[in-house]
């Protein structure tokens, strides 16, 4: 029996329709000028989409269980709250959201670990090493922010907003070609870690565009 098969079409319907719209919400959201209206609906769209395809991958794997969905899963949740951690720096309830997130991707490399532990007499723990690197170096990230000062944090909050959101989409891009693998003409490896390239692409063209606006700046 396939993950999807115990399900009915209203499930489909949650998962894949609104998943895809999510990524079309990110689409827009990177076209558009940041922080405008568009901009803020957009990524609205996006964390919602995403977030409703992380919570019913893990409801599918109580059917039939997806260590990959669940790691996924995981991940997205931790993500999505630090991006939107990120953008509100006041103390009190926001940084113990930042803890839990962060608690999350920690959990995520240690559940990515034990699979790499797993996989060794099969001789098939490369990709899962690989994997565990991603939540490994976003939870030390993570730790990073918490320890820095609020006027710290709210320097570096848009940078990081923009990092745990981009992350996010290469997530959502990710789960439908692994799905998917074996039907494509591309290496299981390139359909496995290919998405993640979308993540340091939005990171450094974000990164461009602040330096050439802080240089416009100190031009005028």
């Amino acid at each position: 029996m396939g993950i999807w098969e115990p399900f009915d079409p209203f499930s489909y319907f949650f998962h894949t329709i609104l998943g895809g719209l999510g990524i079309l919400g990110a689409i827009v959201a990177l076209s558009v000028l940041k922080g405008s209206g568009k901009h803020i609906w957009a990524g609205r769209l996006f964390a919602f989409g995403a977030l409703i395809a992380a919570t019913t991958a893990v409801v599918f794997s109580f059917t039939e269980f997806s260590g990959a969905a669940i790691s996924s899963s995981v991940m997205t949740f931790s993500a999505l709250g630090a991006a939107l951690f990120s953008l509100r720096q006041k103390r009190g309830v926001v940084f113990w959201g930042e803890l839990l997130t962060t608690t999350l991707m920690g959990l995520s490399f240690l559940w990515l670990t034990l699979g790499v532990v797993m996989s060794i007499e099969s001789g098939l723990w490369l990709p899962p090493l690989l994997y565990s690197l991603f939540p490994l170096g976003l939870f030390i990230g993570d730790i990073r922010f918490l320890r820095l000062n609020q006027q710290q944090r709210s320097s570096a909050g848009l940078s990081r907003h923009f990092s745990r959101m981009a992350f996010t989409l290469a997530i959502a891009v990710h789960a439908p070609l692994v799905t998917f693998a074996d039907e494509l003409p591309v290496h299981p490896a390139v359909a496995f870690f290919g998405p993640f390239l979308i993540w340091p692409a939005i990171v450094l063209t974000f990164k461009r565009r602040q330096d050439k606006g802080r240089l416009a700046l100190a031009q005028r």
